[in-house]
C-alpha cells in the first residue's frame, strides 16, 4: 500500500473478488446453460479478475467451488490471495512495490440467495449474506523511501473494480468470524509483530454502485461496521508490563469504541520489577471497569488520520503508583513526562472534547529509605472530567488549555476537590493547580507522614485546606492557607535493631511547646500564610511533586519554617548531647553500683569461708 492512499485497499480488492463469485457464477451459468463449460470459465475469470486488480501481484487458490441453483447458495472452500514473490520483487526493483504486502486465507466462505436472474438480466448483484469462517490475514509492512517521493496513482475504487461487470452490488450484511490478523513490520531495524486472534465483523447493508462512494450517511459504501475484538494481550516495548483487554468493540454506525475490562500490569514484583529497570522509580497498576469513546468523526480520522470524538468516559478506574526510595540506581528523568506532555507525544494526532472519570480509586505510596516503612496517600470514589484533551497543533491554536475538575475523598475521610489547568503549548510543562480540602481528623495524616517524616499526629482538628500553585518541569510557586485546632505532634526516629520507629518524648515536648502551633488562625486571630518555593528535582514523579509542594506549606502553616527548623535542629542537637550525657552518666552510676555489690559480695563470701574453715 502506498502513504499516498489515505484508506486500505485491500479489503475491497478481497471483498470485491468473493462477492463477485456468486454473480459471475450465475453470469455464465446462463449464459452457458446448455453445456457444462460454466465452471472452467468461471474459475478462469476468478484468477483473471485478480491478477488484473493486483496488477499480477497476488493470485488465488481453492479447493472447490460450490452453487446451488435451486437455492441460490455458493460456497468456496480453503481460498486463499497470496502474493506473487517475483513480481514483489521486481516491482521493488522498479520502485513501484506497495509498503504492505498482504497473505488472506479462509476456510469456508459461504454466499446465501444471490438473485441470480437480476444480475443476469439488470446486471444488479442482489446477495442476502456473506459468512467468512476463520480468516487468517497477514500484513508485511516495510516503508520504502521511494513510496513517499514517488507520486502514486489514486487507488482504483471499489466501483470502479466491478463495473465492467456489475452496475451494482449489494449485500444485506457480511460476516467474519474468529479473524487472525498477524501484523509485521520491518520498517525499522528490529522487526516487530503485532498478533490480534479472536476478531469478529459484521458489516450492514453494502451498497456499491456510481453514487454510493459519495453518500454521506455511508461507512465505506456500509451502513455500519461493528469490530469485536476478545481477549486482546500486549506486552510493552520494555516487557515489563502487560495489556489485557477483555473485550474491544467498534461501531462505524454508533461512531462508538468500547474498551470492556481493561487492565495495565506490571509483570514483576516490585523487588525483580527494580532488579529489571536497575533504580527505583515508579510502578503502576491500572484496572478499568469500562473506557468508551464517543461521537468519533470518522470521515475526519479516515481524510486526516485524526481521532476527533465528543467524549470518552473511564468508568470505576483503579489506579496504583508505588515507588521504594531503598532501591538505589540511576533514576528516571521525570522532565517533559507530566500528564499533559505524555499526551503530546501520542503518535495519534487527536481532540476530545470532554472525558469523563466515574468513581476512580487512586493509591500512591511511598516506601522510605530510612524508616523502611511505606507512606500512603489515597482519593476513592473519584468523579470529575477533563476538558479539550487534544495533542493536535490546530485544536491547540484555537485553545491552548486543557482544564480538569476532579472531586474526591482524600483518605476516604474528607472532601477534596482539585483543579487543573495545564498550558499544552509550554516547553517547561507549565501548569496550575488549585482546590480546597474539607474538615478531618489530622489522625489520619498518620499514614503518609509517620512513614516519610518520622512525626506521629498525636490530635489535630483539620477545618479547611486551600491551595493554589504555578508549577513546572522545574518548580512550583503558590500559597496554602491551612485552618486546624489542637495540632499535636510526636517526633519519631530510627533506632537500629528496632522494627518500630521510636519516641522522641524531650524533643517533641520541646517541638509542641517552642515551635508547632496548636491552632491556625492562633490567639490573636492571624492565619499563619503557607507559602510554597519548592525547586522540583529532575526525578520527581508528577504525583510525588503535588504531594511534595502542599507539604511545602504545610510546615510554615504549622509554624515549622525554615528559621524554627534550623532552631529546633540546633536544640535536637543540643538535648541529644545532654541525653547522651545523662545516659552516659546512668550507665556509670550502673556499672559503679555494680562494682560495690560484687564487691560486697565478695567479702561477704569471704566472711562466710572463713567461717566454715573455723568450724572444721
Amino acid at each position: 500500500m502506498s502513504p499516498k492512499r489515505t484508506i486500505p485497499v485491500w479489503p475491497f480488492i478481497v471483498i470485491s473478488v468473493i462477492l463477485i463469485i456468486g454473480g459471475t457464477g450465475y453470469y455464465f451459468y446462463n449464459k452457458y446453460l446448455a453445456n457444462i463449460r460454466w465452471k472452467p470459465l468461471l474459475q478462469k475469470q476468478l484468477k483473471e479478475l485478480v491478477i488484473k486488480t493486483s496488477d499480477s501481484l497476488y493470485f488465488i487458490q481453492y479447493s472447490d467451488f460450490d452453487l446451488n441453483i435451486a437455492s441460490g447458495n455458493a460456497t468456496l472452500y480453503d481460498f486463499k490471495l497470496i502474493p506473487d514473490s517475483a513480481i514483489y520483487k521486481k516491482l521493488v526493483a522498479l520502485k513501484k512495490a506497495p509498503d504492505n504486502l498482504f497473505m488472506l486465507s479462509v476456510k469456508k466462505l459461504t454466499i446465501k440467495n444471490v438473485g441470480a436472474r437480476k444480475a443476469y438480466r439488470e446486471r444488479i448483484l442482489d446477495i442476502d449474506n456473506i459468512s467468512i469462517d476463520n480468516p487468517n490475514l497477514t500484513i508485511v509492512n516495510k516503508r520504502y523511501a521511494f513510496n513517499d517521493t514517488v507520486k502514486v496513482g489514486e487507488a482504483k475504487t471499489p466501483y470502479q473494480l466491478i463495473k465492467k461487470i456489475f452496475k451494482q452490488l449489494r449485500i444485506d450484511s457480511v460476516s467474519l468470524r474468529d479473524i487472525s490478523l498477524n501484523y509485521i513490520n520491518k520498517s525499522n531495524p528490529i522487526t516487530k509483530r503485532t498478533v490480534l486472534k479472536h476478531v469478529d465483523i459484521n458489516i450492514s447493508d453494502i451498497v456499491i454502485d456510481s453514487l454510493s462512494g459519495n453518500d454521506p450517511s455511508r461507512f465505506y459504501y456500509t451502513k455500519g461496521i461493528d469490530v469485536t475484538v476478545n481477549d486482546y494481550h500486549i506486552f510493552t516495548p520494555d516487557g515489563l508490563y502487560k495489556a489485557d483487554v477483555k473485550k474491544i468493540y467498534f461501531s462505524t454506525a454508533e461512531r462508538k469504541i468500547i474498551l470492556d475490562k481493561v487492565s495495565f500490569l506490571p509483570r514483576y514484583n516490585p523487588t525483580d520489577f527494580y532488579k529489571q529497570t536497575g533504580g527505583a522509580g515508579d510502578i503502576f497498576t491500572l484496572k478499568f471497569k469500562r473506557i468508551a469513546i464517543n461521537d468519533i468523526d470518522l470521515q475526519r480520522f479516515l481524510r486526516n488520520q485524526k481521532l476527533y470524538a465528543g467524549t470518552m468516559d473511564i468508568t470505576n478506574p483503579n489506579v496504583v503508583i508505588y515507588t521504594n526510595n531503598a532501591f538505589k540506581g540511576k533514576k528516571t528523568i521525570k522532565i517533559g513526562k507530566d500528564p499533559q506532555q505524555a499526551l503530546q507525544s501520542v503518535a495519534l494526532d487527536m481532540r476530545l472534547k470532554r472525558l469523563n472519570i466515574k468513581n476512580a480509586n487512586i493509591d500512591y505510596s511511598e516506601t522510605d529509605a530510612t524508616t523502611g516503612a511505606t507512606g500512603q496517600i489515597l482519593f476513592t470514589h473519584t468523579n470529575g472530567y477533563i476538558l479539550n484533551v487534544t495533542n493536535d497543533i490546530a485544536a491547540k491554536r484555537r485553545n491552548p488549555y486543557m482544564k480538569a475538575f476532579i472531586n474526591t475523598r482524600f483518605m476516604d475521610a474528607a472532601t477534596l476537590q482539585v483543579n487543573f489547568k495545564f498550558d499544552l503549548t509550554a516547553n517547561d510543562g507549565a501548569f496550575n493547580y488549585s482546590g480546597e480540602l474539607g474538615d478531618f481528623d489530622g489522625k489520619i495524616l498518620d499514614k503518609l507522614v509517620k512513614p516519610l517524616a518520622m512525626v506521629h499526629v498525636v490530635s489535630g482538628d483539620i477545618e479547611k485546606l486551600t491551595f493554589n500553585v504555578d508549577a513546572s518541569n522545574y518548580s512550583g510557586k503558590g500559597y496554602l492557607d491551612f485552618y486546624y485546632k489542637n495540632l499535636k505532634l510526636q517526633l519519631l526516629k530510627k533506632v537500629d535493631g528496632k522494627i518500630e520507629l521510636q519516641k522522641q518524648g524531650l524533643i517533641s515536648i520541646l517541638a509542641n511547646n517552642l515551635i508547632i502551633q496548636s491552632n491556625n488562625p492562633g490567639k490573636n486571630g492571624v492565619l499563619r500564610p503557607g507559602p510554597i518555593d519548592l525547586k522540583r528535582e529532575p526525578t520527581t514523579s508528577f504525583f510525588s511533586f503535588l504531594y511534595k509542594g502542599l507539604l511545602d506549606g504545610l510546615k510554615p502553616s504549622v509554624g515549622f519554617d525554615k528559621k524554627t527548623e534550623t532552631r529546633l535542629d540546633t536544640a535536637i542537637v543540643k538535648v541529644s548531647n545532654l541525653v547522651d550525657k545523662f545516659n552516659k552518666f546512668k550507665e556509670n552510676r550502673k556499672e559503679k553500683r555494680e562494682e560495690r555489690k560484687e564487691k560486697r559480695q565478695a567479702k561477704r563470701d569471704s566472711i562466710k569461708q572463713s567461717k566454715i574453715i573455723k568450724e572444721n
